[in-house]
């Protein structure tokens, strides 16, 4: 569902003019290859292969054309041989992202990726600190990536996809969530939940029953970094992991994404 990965976000940033990249100022994204807020041509949400790759010569591409439908959304790429095969034709890469040649599942085939390899991962500041590859995906790609791995078996490689929203999503309505998940607006950006929630088995897989502070109940996104609760959000209306909260359910332990007031 196309809303489950930009249109929420695109809902919620298009009136405060938040949306880009990642929202980060310092990504080095550059926004919209295919107007759908991903910087680069290769990762584009589609239907088909004719939304990919716009003003460009498709036949030019070292490989055909694909819209893989595995992922949400649809994901613009063409097909390859090897890495170089994925930037050899002037304008196909927009920016520094690497891209992978990498077979993705049970596809039978070699397609191109945008990289989330340990040896591509670039620091915001460009300095030698670790990077975590999640956080590189929702700075350099999208708010609503996740990096993992190819499912390409010997071939396998990190790669930038979209993943599933889900609990934690920002959102301006309800239908901007997943399905049985409702918008809360009160909070800043919105936040894709289960109200009124009153044990974690009211929770989907991932989320845990949260009493917060305005003195209801709801779902919310358990984590174990920063990068998960920046998932699906535009980064200047991210959520906290935090284990300062009060669970429904006594015995309940770990960190959760708190959202914005």
């Amino acid at each position: 569902m196309r809303a489950a990965r930009v249109g929420a976000l695109i809902s919620v940033v298009g009136a405060l003019a938040l949306w880009g990249a990642c929202s980060n100022e310092e990504s080095t994204g550059t926004g919209g290859a295919g107007g759908s807020g991903i910087p680069e041509h290769t990762g584009s949400q589609c239907d088909s292969p004719a939304d990919c790759y716009p003003g460009m010569d498709a036949g030019a591409l070292q490989g055909a054309v694909q819209c893989m439908d595995r992922v949400p959304d649809g994901y613009c790429t063409h097909l390859c041989q090897g890495d170089d095969d994925c930037c050899a034709v002037e304008g196909e890469c927009k920016t520094a992202i690497k891209q992978v040649c990498s077979p993705f599942e049970s596809t039978g085939q070699n397609m191109c990726f945008l990289s989330c390899e340990p040896e591509d991962l670039v620091p915001a500041d460009g300095g030698p600190a670790a990077v975590d590859a999640e956080e590189y995906c929702q700075r350099e790609a999208s708010p609503a990536f996740i990096c993992r791995s190819s499912g390409g078996g010997s071939s396998n490689r990190k790669v930038c996809v979209p993943g599933d929203c889900g609990i934690g999503a920002a959102c301006g309505l309800t239908q901007d969530c997943a399905t049985d998940l409702e918008c809360v607006t009160d909070f800043g950006g919105g936040y894709c939940t289960v109200p009124s929630c009153t044990a974690n088995v009211d929770c989907p897989n991932g989320s845990w029953c949260v009493h917060h502070t305005d003195g209801k109940n709801y779902c919310m996104r358990s984590c174990t970094a920063e990068a998960d609760c920046s998932f699906c959000r535009p980064y200047s209306l991210r959520a906290q992991c935090s284990g300062q909260v009060t669970f429904v359910e006594t015995g309940t332990t770990g960190e959760v994404c708190v959202p914005p007031t």
